[in-house]
Formats: structure tokens, C-alpha cells, sequence
């Protein structure tokens, strides 16, 4: 599994994500779903992230918390 899939899995919002997993993401190293939805970690109703781009995926390739689970 590839770490966009786990990221998609998840369908937590980018804040839920930076904190969980002590990364660095912005707004533009993100894709998002158009529509609202409620995030798994925070239970608010936000954008939730779909994946992170490409040029970007080095940030998440440096999380051991994400590797290990």
C-alpha cells in the first residue's frame, strides 16, 4: 500500500494529519475533495485531504510514525 492510499484511508483533514503524524503540510502540497466531510480524527466538518502531490511526497516519505502503521 502506498502511502497516498493510507493518506486517502484515513480521511482525515490536513491539520488532523500534521499533528498526527508530525508533518509539515501546506495547503498547496495537498489535493482535496471538493465537498466537505467530517474528519475521522477531529469529528469536524472540513475538507478532507485526498492525496498529497507528487512533487510533495517527500514530506510524508519522512514520517516513521506513517511507515509503521
Amino acid at each position: 500500500m502506498t502511502k497516498n492510499e493510507k493518506i486517502h484511508e484515513l480521511e482525515y483533514c490536513r491539520s488532523c494529519l500534521n499533528e498526527v503524524y508530525h508533518l509539515n503540510l501546506n495547503r498547496n502540497d495537498v489535493m482535496v475533495y471538493e465537498y466537505l466531510g467530517t474528519c475521522n480524527h477531529c469529528h469536524k466538518t472540513c475538507k478532507i485531504v485526498h492525496r498529497v502531490k507528487r512533487n510533495k511526497l517527500w514530506k510524508i516519505m519522512l514520517s516513521r510514525k506513517l511507515k509503521s502503521e
